[in-house]
């Protein structure tokens, strides 16, 4: 037997081995650690990339090049959606799908079957959300500006926009709010939750009544102190306290959007000479009877079409839909949500409809602020749309309008290359129907389309974030 005490010789092959501990006591240089189970040494990666793999890593410090990446990732939802609508109804109706959310479905299919007068209600219908912003008194705060485009006069117009879209946004405000004081006691203990609903009921009531001032005391001074003591004693870092997040910065905009601060941040606007010459000095009443009127109006809903496309949706996510409608479903969400974003300048507006038996949906993007000047004089002011839409049995259509302030236009369109003999008679055709609007063209050109032209492509100022929205509060 052996002695296993003493030292043995070393094995053949391995005398100079140069083998180190992989973590010396005193290396401390230990930072991003893939696996928390064991420790390992720094891997020469930044604490900005995902733990997984660098490759196609999220960046975390710019949320406007993730905008950027998405919209270049997003394109068009117009094919997606184009199939699902054309794709036989009858079938898309019946299979798969829960008995109520069909008949949803029908209803659509059957609403989306318009005349030309149909269509024109339904395209400003969709676009009447930017109208938020198209009264009188907004377009005297645009001609101020260019009169005098300093940066005081600039940063009190944001301050007063911000104002008045929490102001207008007061209702859905109010219901974010109560929304979130209600799931809260959802993820209470009884003893807990009991309270809170009482205090909930205080502010429904107060709400109904319009007492604006009474249910934001009772906000700051009961709900958020009582609910901020609960996570703390709770020690809870999960829903609660996310939710107590949500509720502060709803809490931020009811207040942000009172009608006291709304006319002390417009009559500060007053003290600019470029604003009070267009505006006068208005009475406070008249200022909040206009304001309140436009955010009615911009508020209304002229056409059941987007909630009933919202109910599909939402039902759709639940899982009462195949799997096909749910990914064109879900494709749609994820567009309306990106060109709602802080960072995109332009109105947007989908179109599906049923024209003269034919199925087409479209995309519309509008800048009425276009300054490209290529094509036209310097101090022009110009609106550029872009106009993207399937037609069944046709193809794929991008059609790009300038419009000019001397009522000229150019026109530009993209056509699938199977239509390329007819690209004359396009333009014979949208020169007829711009002399018949009473519109000068200046420019119309016809061509088989290469590749479907981008969002990016048409309206290059997305890059520069010259009219982005500032959300800070």
């Amino acid at each position: 037997m052996p002695n296993i005490s003493n030292v043995t010789n070393p094995v053949p092959g391995q005398e100079v081995s140069s083998y180190k501990p992989s973590v010396t006591p005193n290396d401390t240089q230990i930072q991003n650690i893939p696996d928390p189970s064991r420790v390992g040494r720094s891997d020469s990666r930044t604490e900005r990339e995902d733990t997984a793999t660098s490759s196609g890593a999220k960046r975390y410090d710019s949320n406007f090049q993730a905008f950027l990446n998405s919209l270049r990732d997003a394109g068009s939802i117009s094919e997606t959606l184009t199939r699902f609508l054309i794709s036989r109804p009858g079938v898309l109706v019946n299979s798969g799908m829960s008995a109520g959310i069909s008949q949803e479905i029908a209803e659509l299919l059957k609403m989306l079957k318009v005349d030309e007068k149909e269509l024109a209600a339904l395209l400003r219908g969709q676009l009447s959300a930017s109208t938020r912003f198209g009264s009188e008194l907004f377009q005297a705060l645009r001609d101020a500006l260019k009169q005098n485009a300093s940066a005081s006069l600039q940063n009190d117009i944001l301050q007063f926009l911000k104002k008045y879209n929490d102001f207008s946004s007061t209702p859905h405000i109010e219901r974010n709010i109560q929304r979130l004081i209600k799931q809260m006691s959802w993820f209470m203990p009884q003893r807990f939750s009991d309270p809170l609903n009482e205090q909930l009921s205080q502010l429904e009531n107060l709400l109904s009544s319009g007492n604006r001032s009474g249910a934001l005391k009772l906000l700051q001074n009961g709900i958020i102190p009582y609910m901020s003591n609960y996570v703390s004693q709770m020690h809870e870092r999960g829903i609660a306290r996310n939710l107590l997040g949500m509720l502060v910065l709803d809490i931020a905009r009811f207040q942000n959007g009172s009608p006291d601060e709304l006319l002390q941040s417009f009559y500060k606007l007053l003290g600019y000479s470029a604003v009070k010459n267009s505006l006068g000095n208005p009475d406070a009443n008249e200022v909040l009877s206009m304001l309140q009127q436009n955010a009615e109006n911009a508020n209304s809903a002229p056409s059941p079409l987007p909630d009933l496309l919202a109910q599909i949706t939402s039902r759709s996510m639940l899982g009462e839909t195949n799997a096909d409608m749910k990914q064109s479903l879900k494709a749609l969400v994820d567009s309306i949500l990106l060109n709602q974003s802080v960072y995109m300048p332009l109105s947007h507006a989908i179109l599906p409809v049923e024209m003269e038996n034919r199925m087409m949906f479209s995309e519309i993007w509008v800048d009425p602020d276009d300054d490209n000047n290529s094509s036209g004089g310097k101090n022009q002011r110009s609106m550029r749309l872009l106009l993207k839409f399937d037609i069944q049995d046709l193809g794929f259509f991008d059609l790009i309008i300038t419009y000019r302030e001397d009522d000229t236009i150019d026109l530009a369109i993209n056509c699938p290359p199977h239509l390329s003999e007819f690209n004359k008679i396009f333009e014979e055709k949208l020169s007829e129907l711009a002399t018949k609007d009473g519109l000068k063209t200046s420019n119309i050109k016809a061509s088989a389309m290469v590749k479907p032209l981008s969002i990016s492509e048409v309206f290059p100022k997305i890059f520069e974030r010259k009219d982005s929205i500032n959300v800070s509060i």
